[in-house]
């Protein structure tokens, strides 16, 4: 029995030849038509001046039909869209609020697609808006911090920002309920030293207002960490009427304060005041309250002693003839 020898195949030979039936499966398979469900870009175009008052969703769920090359040419650059324009007649005044519904049929007729995807249905049955008026308002750039000082040192003063305010755009109802504008987070370990460092302003609200792209720089002042106890701090009653029945004792307290080294420095008794507010003691009903430690703003109260004042009314004794 004679057996032949199978006839060898060249690696490179096999390779093209599974290349080009991957190929000629994979042209055959993008002509082919598909139905499938696409999230749809949605943009709101509106007359100058107008801007939306809330936050929509950014696309659009829509199911679709078409050749497989055209629904993955969707994936890589979004051929499909869908743009709403708004005319200025639909909206109110500008010192008013407009609230807008666009229907699943505008949404429809307002898709842009390639020639051979056909919008099937859309699965939002409606759209609501509601769009306002831009204006301008200066907000305070509050930084956002995440510090660890190295041990024994000590964020000595509040952190500032340059700069210090920005000027943003919107519409004006969120603009009214807006006071500051933070910034991305600055994340800063084993600090040491001042310093500054850049950074971003945030994007939060980045559909509703528009922030002024500028670099922002936080500077921080380290200090070596101290701490300083004063002795017979008075005891202040404020908004006492002139002849009151309050008496607080004991009327001097002691205080104990942290802050960085040269901040504790320059601190004086005269910058330390303790008080009382006159309206919390007399409907007090305990015998005993918390007083009140006021210090600059870089300076921390870590205790007072005693830590709490007892409150007793004056008995007065009438004189007999």
């Amino acid at each position: 029995m004679r057996f032949t020898k199978p006839l060898p195949v060249a690696p490179l030979s096999l390779f093209i030849c599974t290349l080009l039936a991957c190929s000629l499966w994979l042209y055959a398979s993008m002509r082919e038509e598909y139905t499938t469900v696409l999230d749809i870009p949605l943009e709101i175009r509106l007359p100058a001046g107008r801007t939306l008052e809330t936050e929509i969703t950014p696309t659009l769920r829509a199911q679709v039909q078409g050749a497989g090359w055209q629904l993955v040419n969707h994936f890589l650059s979004s051929s499909i869209r869908c743009i709403v324009y708004i005319p200025e007649k639909r909206l109110a005044r500008e010192e008013e609020q407009s609230n807008l519904t666009i229907s699943r049929q505008m949404l429809t007729q307002a898709i842009q697609a390639p020639v051979g995807i056909a919008v099937q249905r859309i699965m939002a049955d409606s759209l609501p808006l509601a769009v306002g008026s831009i204006t301008e308002k200066r907000v305070v750039v509050r930084p956002t911090l995440d510090i660890e000082t190295r041990e024994g040192f000590i964020v000595a003063q509040s952190p500032t920002t340059t700069p210090d305010s920005i000027v943003i755009r919107g519409s004006r109802t969120i603009l009214n309920r807006l006071t500051s504008w933070n910034t991305s987070t600055v994340h800063l370990r084993d600090m040491y030293e001042p310093t500054r460092i850049p950074t971003t302003l945030n994007d939060t609200l980045s559909g509703l207002v528009t922030v002024p792209q500028i670099p922002i720089t936080v500077s921080l002042v380290i200090q070596q960490m101290a701490e300083v106890g004063f002795d017979d701090i008075p005891v202040k009653l404020l908004g006492a009427p002139a002849r009151h029945a309050l008496a607080i004792m004991p009327l001097r307290v002691s205080v104990t304060l942290r802050g960085g080294v040269e901040s504790i420095a320059k601190l004086l008794p005269e910058n330390i005041s303790v008080v009382i507010d006159y309206s919390d003691a007399i409907s007090n009903t305990t015998g005993t309250i918390r007083s009140r430690v006021n210090t600059p703003s870089d300076i921390q109260v870590i205790s007072t002693s005693p830590q709490f004042l007892r409150v007793s009314k004056r008995i007065s004794i009438a004189r007999s003839n």
